[in-house]
């Protein structure tokens, strides 16, 4: 358990891509050299203090985790809507984040829509380590 989070509650969950108008606000607080094979994703309210470089092993659909699969994702950079960088991700916050896909972008990714905000988009795609993911398939 992380802090007072139980194993099936700690995961990141993004409902989009950002929009060119946003990024275009928040840029100031993401690295300047976005890595080949990412992408600027609303992520939601953090499970815990999420430092940058935390890698997670699945990513899966909120409402169909049977549905998730293997697939390294990596945090890179955090900001949030006033472009102020960060080096991790604080708990209980929504940010903004560069997150790196080694292995290249997933469709459950790329098929995201792009948004303004948060909340904009209902369908959400979680990030999580396999135990969490395994917990949450049992549950």
């Amino acid at each position: 358990m992380i802090g007072n989070r139980s194993i099936e509650q700690q995961f990141l969950w993004t409902n989009g891509k950002i929009s060119t108008n946003g990024s275009d606000l928040i840029k100031s607080g993401l690295p300047q050299n976005e890595p080949v094979n990412s992408e600027i994703l609303f992520i939601g309210y953090a499970f815990a203090d999420v430092p940058i470089g935390k890698s997670f092993a699945v990513i899966f659909p909120k409402d169909k985790p049977n549905d998730g699969i293997y697939c390294e994702s990596k945090i890179v950079g955090v900001t949030q809507q006033f472009g102020k960088p960060f080096d991790a991700i604080p708990n209980g916050w929504k940010t903004i984040c560069i997150v790196e896909f080694p292995q290249g972008i997933p469709d459950l990714i790329k098929n995201l829509p792009v948004v303004e905000t948060w909340f904009e988009n209902e369908k959400y795609i979680c990030f999580c380590d396999k135990d969490v993911w395994e917990a949450i398939k049992k549950s």
